[in-house]
């Protein structure tokens, strides 16, 4: 027994428009340009260090200073911070109107006294004088200058639901370097690295002589380190 099977009839018509709408999507795909491929994400998010200048603003009264033990600890701290991340001297700039009052030089004498307790060198300071009111208060300012690192917006440089060109997004890899900068104390590690340390002649010698003898220059492992392939 034959069955026959009926197709469905297709015009004319509708045949060179399929035929025209292949072709205009191979002319499309054939002038596509092709997109370069794109380069390190620190190009468009790097890490960005910057100057600035750390105040330390000491009030005192004209005939004494007399600060707290709170005080006196803020001016110790502003010390440490300075020894450790200072980037050249110290300035003391004392008020001009009351340069010759005994409380704005108990005030700079305060910190050179804290200065020698820390183990520092008075040689770095520089004092110098700003010019102020005599009749209101001013205070003796010290300052010093040290390098940050600037944190970045990473919000402000795109959308991320913009994915229809299948581009990476203009903030990709900000996060990355916004996080790896917050954690750096000390931004000249990334300007210089730090200078090396003597070596230990000692240990030096003693692999150059296992070497020699052709012996295990590694340090020897303690047995419950040991493990083999069966256990």
């Amino acid at each position: 027994m034959t069955q026959k099977i009926r197709l469905p009839l297709v015009r004319v018509g509708q045949l060179r428009r399929v035929a025209i709408l292949s072709a205009l999507g191979l002319m499309v795909t054939a002038c596509a340009v092709p997109q370069a491929i794109p380069g390190p994400s620190i190009n468009n998010s790097g890490i960005t260090i910057s100057e600035s200048i750390e105040r330390l603003e000491l009030y005192s009264r004209p005939n004494g200073m007399s600060l707290s033990s709170r005080d006196q600890s803020a001016v110790a701290e502003f010390l440490s911070a300075y020894g450790q991340f200072g980037d050249g001297p110290l300035y003391i700039n004392v008020p001009g109107a009351q340069s010759g009052a005994i409380g704005t030089q108990q005030s700079a004498q305060l910190v050179r006294q804290t200065m020698a307790q820390m183990g520092m060198g008075v040689g770095a300071i520089q004092s110098g004088q700003y010019q102020s009111n005599p009749s209101a208060p001013a205070p003796v300012v010290v300052s010093y200058r040290r390098l940050k690192v600037v944190p970045q917006d990473c919000r402000s440089m795109g959308n991320l639901m913009e994915t229809h060109a299948n581009r990476p997004m203009p903030s990709f890899g900000c996060a990355y370097h916004a996080n790896l900068g917050a954690m750096i104390q000390d931004p000249r590690q990334l300007l210089e690295p730090y200078a090396m340390g003597q070596p230990n002649a000692e240990r030096r010698r003693t692999v150059y002589d296992k070497y020699i003898l052709g012996e295990i220059t590694g340090a020897a492992k303690p047995g419950d380190q040991e493990r083999g392939t069966d256990e």
